[in-house]
C-alpha cells in the first residue's frame, strides 16, 4: 500500500460508484448558464453530490463556452444507463471503479480525468475522541475503531453500501483492514464475524452522505459520529447548528478516497470534453471548488489548509467484481442490523389501470422480479420484516412477511409477497393519515419487542386525503408519543395528484424525506428509497 500524496498521480482507488448518491432528483437538470444550442452544450449524467458544483458552472461556461447540463443520478444507476447505450457526451460521478470492473460500461468510457479528492473517513464528537484517545492521534487503525465499537463505546451513522458511495468506502477501507491483506480484497479475506460486531454500533443510515450529514445535525444527541467524506464533515463543523465539533479519523492502515473522474463517452465531443478538463483542472477552477466544497484539489499550486497530520494510505479497489458483489450482499443479508419496512400503499379508485400496474411492478421488483444491478441490491433482504399495509376510504387489513436467515429459505416468503402485491384492487377514497397512524402504531409495537432493527415506513399515494383524519390530527398525535418513540422514519412517495406540502411535511415531521415519482419512475424511486431503510 502506497502513501495516499505519493498517490497524486496515479489512480486514487476511490470507492464503488455504485453509489456516489442518489437524491431522489434523480431527472432534473442543473440550469443552464450558457448558449444551449447543441454546438455548446454537454450532457453530462452526474452524480448529485455534484449539485454543489452549480454555482460555479457559469464560470466554466464562460471560460469555455461550454454549457455542462448536468443530469444527476445514482452511480449504480448511471452504470446500468452506460451499460444499455444511454446517450450522453460525459459522465461525473464520484467514482468509475465499479463501472471498469463491467466490460460493457468500461468500453463506453473513452477518457478519464479525476477532477477533486476527498478522502471517506470516521468524524467523531470532539468528547467522544478524547475519551477513545483518538483526538489528534494519527496512530488509530480501523481495528481499534472496530474493536471500541463492538464494544459499545461509540455509535455513528453510515450511508447504505449499495446505495453510496461513503457507505461502500467505510465498508471496504473496514473490511480490507479487518483482513489483514495488503493487497486487493478476495472473498475468503471477508472477516464476517469482526464486521457484524462493529455494525451493531450502527444507529443511522442514509441512501446519500448529504442526507446522512443532516439527519446526523438533527439527531446528534442521540449518535457519537458519522462516516463520510471529509470534506462534508470539515462543512458540518462549520454548521452552527452543531453542538459539538466533529474530530475527523484518519485510519492508519487506509482509507479509500472519492476522486471524481469526468468521463467521456461521446467520441463526438472530443475536442469540447478536452477543454472542459483543461479549465477544471486549472488552478481558477480548482480554487473556486475547494473553497466552496472544501475537497481537495488535484492541482498542486492550489494552496489548501486543514490536511491531515498524517501520510495517508489509500487502500486498492477490488480487482474482481464478483468480489464487490460479495461485499455487498454479505452486508445486506448478514452484517448490518437488520430492517423492519412498512409499506402503506394506496389503493384508493384513482389507482386503477396504469397506476396500480406500476406500483405492483415496483414491488415485485423489491420481490425478485427485477435483475438489474440496482434491482438486485435493492431488493428484500435476508431477516428483514415487511409490513404491507393498503388503504382507500379506510385502513385496509396488514399481512406481515419475515425473512429467514439465508437465500434459499425465502423463496416461498417473496412469492407468497409478490401474490399477496398482484392482488391489491383499486376502490374507493383515500385515507392516507388514518393509515399511516396504524401503520406507525403497529412499527411502535414492533420496535418495543424488537428494537435492534432500523425501522422505516413508505407511504405512498397518488391522491389527496379525503377520509379519516386529516394530517393536523396525524401530527398531533404524532407530537404526543413519548420521544423515544418518535425515531421510526416516515419516507413519503409523491404520486398522481397526491399534494406534496402535505406529503413533505409528513416525512419532514419524522426525520424522514419526501420522493418525487413524477420525475422518475415509481419503480425506481422504490429502489432509491431501499438505501434509507
Amino acid at each position: 500500500m502506497k502513501s495516499f500524496y505519493q498517490l497524486a498521480g496515479a489512480v486514487t482507488l476511490v470507492m464503488l460508484c455504485l453509489v456516489a448518491c442518489k437524491d431522489g432528483n434523480n431527472n432534473r437538470s442543473a440550469p443552464a448558464q450558457a448558449d444551449n444550442s447543441p454546438a455548446s452544450s454537454l450532457t453530462v449524467m452526474a452524480g448529485s453530490e455534484l449539485k454543489d458544483i452549480e454555482p460555479l458552472l457559469p464560470s466554466i461556461a464562460k471560460a469555455t463556452g461550454i454549457n455542462l447540463r448536468l443530469q444527476y443520478t445514482g452511480t449504480l444507476e448511471a452504470v446500468e444507463k452506460l451499460q444499455s447505450g444511454e446517450q450522453v457526451d460525459l459522465a461525473w460521478l464520484a467514482s468509475n471503479k465499479y463501472a471498469m470492473l463491467l466490460p460493457a460500461a468500461k468500453s463506453r468510457i473513452l477518457a478519464s480525468e479525476r477532477t477533486m479528492l476527498t478522502p471517506v473517513v470516521l468524524g467523531l464528537k470532539d468528547s467522544k475522541a478524547a475519551a477513545l484517545g483518538w483526538k489528534d492521534n494519527p496512530a488509530v487503525t480501523w481495528k481499534d475503531i472496530s474493536e471500541a465499537a463492538k464494544k459499545g463505546k461509540f455509535t455513528f451513522g453510515m450511508t447504505s453500501p449499495s446505495s453510496s458511495n461513503t457507505g461502500f468506502s467505510g465498508l471496504l477501507g473496514l473490511a480490507a483492514a479487518l483482513s489483514g491483506q495488503g493487497d486487493a480484497l478476495e472473498e475468503k479475506d471477508i472477516n464476517a464475524k469482526s464486521l457484524t460486531a462493529f455494525f451493531q454500533a450502527q444507529r443511522l443510515t442514509a441512501g446519500s452522505s448529504g442526507w446522512l450529514a443532516d439527519a446526523y445535525v438533527r439527531e446528534q444527541d442521540k449518535v457519537d459520529g458519522i462516516i463520510n467524506y471529509a470534506s462534508t464533515l470539515q462543512s458540518m463543523n462549520r454548521n452552527a447548528a452543531l453542538r459539538e465539533k466533529l474530530v475527523l479519523v484518519y485510519p492508519q492502515d487506509g482509507i479509500v478516497t472519492a476522486d471524481y473522474p469526468i468521463m467521456l463517452i461521446n467520441p463526438a465531443k472530443r475536442e469540447a470534453y478536452d477543454k472542459v478538463v483543461a479549465y477544471l483542472r486549472g488552478k481558477e477552477f480548482q480554487q473556486a471548488m475547494y473553497n466552496a466544497t472544501l475537497r481537495r484539489p488535484v492541482n498542486p499550486d492550489v494552496v489548501v489548509s486543514d490536511l491531515p497530520k498524517q501520510a495517508l494510505v489509500e487502500l486498492a479497489f477490488p480487482a474482481k467484481l464478483n468480489v464487490v458483489d460479495a461485499i455487498l450482499s454479505a452486508f445486506d443479508n448478514h452484517l448490518r442490523l437488520p430492517t423492519d419496512s412498512t409499506f402503506v400503499l394506496d389503493t384508493s379508485g384513482s389507482m386503477q389501470g396504469a397506476r396500480i400496474r406500476d406500483l405492483k411492478t415496483a414491488m415485485q421488483g423489491l420481490s425478485g422480479a427485477d435483475a438489474s444491478i440496482s434491482g438486485r441490491f435493492a431488493r428484500f433482504r435476508n431477516r428483514e420484516r415487511i409490513l404491507i399495509l393498503p388503504f382507500s376510504n379506510e385502513v385496509g387489513a396488514s399481512e406481515l412477511f419475515e425473512m429467514g436467515n439465508a437465500e434459499k429459505d425465502n423463496q416461498a416468503t417473496l412469492v407468497a409477497l409478490s401474490a399477496h402485491v398482484q392482488n391489491l384492487r383499486a376502490n374507493g377514497g383515500t385515507a392516507i393519515f388514518s393509515a399511516t397512524r396504524e401503520a406507525y402504531a403497529k412499527a411502535m409495537e414492533r420496535k418495543r419487542a424488537d428494537p435492534a432493527r432500523f425501522y422505516s415506513i413508505i407511504v405512498m399515494t397518488d391522491g389527496i386525503n379525503n377520509n379519516g383524519i386529516n394530517y393536523n390530527e396525524f401530527e398531533g398525535w404524532y407530537n404526543s408519543l413519548p420521544e423515544n418513540e418518535k425515531g421510526i422514519k416516515i419516507f413519503t412517495v409523491l404520486f398522481g395528484e397526491a399534494a406534496p406540502d402535505e406529503l413533505k411535511k409528513l416525512s419532514d415531521l419524522s426525520g424522514g424525506r419526501m420522493f418525487d415519482s413524477r420525475k422518475a419512475s415509481l419503480q425506481s424511486i422504490f429502489k432509491e428509497i431501499r438505501g434509507y431503510q
